[in-house]
């Protein structure tokens, strides 16, 4: 399902039916999920769809920035040490209206196949609202259906000098870059700076879709997925998350 398509275009999978068809000028663009329908008309003409893995966070609505993802099993990283897991996150589906000539990029819709779960990190009174998501830890990266889980490439650093217990990382969505190719797969950082506070941030897959490590050797070129957040990211806005409230 993910990727370009030309117009029209017919596709079904998981329970997704996505349509788009020519209805005299104009295009009409319809899916079905779960008993929704949604119906949208486009005008002009050399338009292509695409569709690819978004943020997880713009389902029901755009509620928060912010994903939490907690651990299933608590871990302990000695003092000054780096280490690499892999966690799992949810995946939401975009779709995107595309001109063929300017390549300009619209959203025209965004679903998702898990359950909506919300959290609060922090203290009641000043603490943040997250989407919340609970992941098992991983060594390798595991096998998942891309239409409803990615993998995360974790990299901890513990820049403290002191033993630190971590339960969960908390991240930015402007700042992530999901890729896909068969998975969906996005690589993050948690920088620990004592054993209440850390730092999160997204890197960058290298130009020829390369990701590097010693436990991950898949040389496969990925594409970069269009994000919904990146569309409407205005100004100077925060990258990184600072976990002030715990780990």
């Amino acid at each position: 399902m993910y990727g370009y398509h030309d117009l029209p275009v017919d596709v079904e999978e998981e329970g997704i039916s996505i349509s788009m068809e020519r209805v005299g000028e104009r295009w009409v663009y319809r899916r079905k999920f779960e008993g929704e329908e949604v119906e949208k008309l486009i005008l002009g003409t050399e338009k292509c769809l695409i569709i690819n893995p978004v943020e997880p966070l713009n389902t029901p609505k755009e509620i928060t920035p912010n994903l939490l993802i907690e651990f299933e099993k608590m871990l302990l990283l000695g003092a000054g040490e780096k280490q690499q897991i892999f966690l799992t996150f949810p995946v939401e589906i975009g779709i995107f209206i595309s001109e063929k000539t300017n390549k300009s990029l619209e959203i025209l819709d965004v679903l998702s196949l898990v359950k909506q779960k919300f959290t609060l990190y922090g203290e009641v009174s000043n603490g943040v609202v997250c989407k919340y998501w609970k992941s098992r830890v991983y060594t390798s990266p595991p096998s998942l259906n891309p239409l409803e889980e990615g993998v995360m490439e974790l990299t901890l650093r513990n820049t403290s000098s002191e033993w630190v217990k971590i339960s969960k990382a908390v991240f930015n969505a402007y700042g992530m870059k999901l890729y896909y190719d068969g998975d969906v797969f996005m690589k993050a950082r948690m920088d620990i700076l004592n054993k209440n506070s850390a730092e999160t941030s997204f890197e960058l897959l290298s130009p020829d879709g390369e990701r590097k490590g010693a436990l991950l050797k898949d040389r496969r070129a990925r594409k970069e997925a269009f994000g919904i957040y990146g569309l409407r990211k205005l100004g100077l806005v925060p990258l990184k998350f600072y976990m002030g409230w715990g780990l």
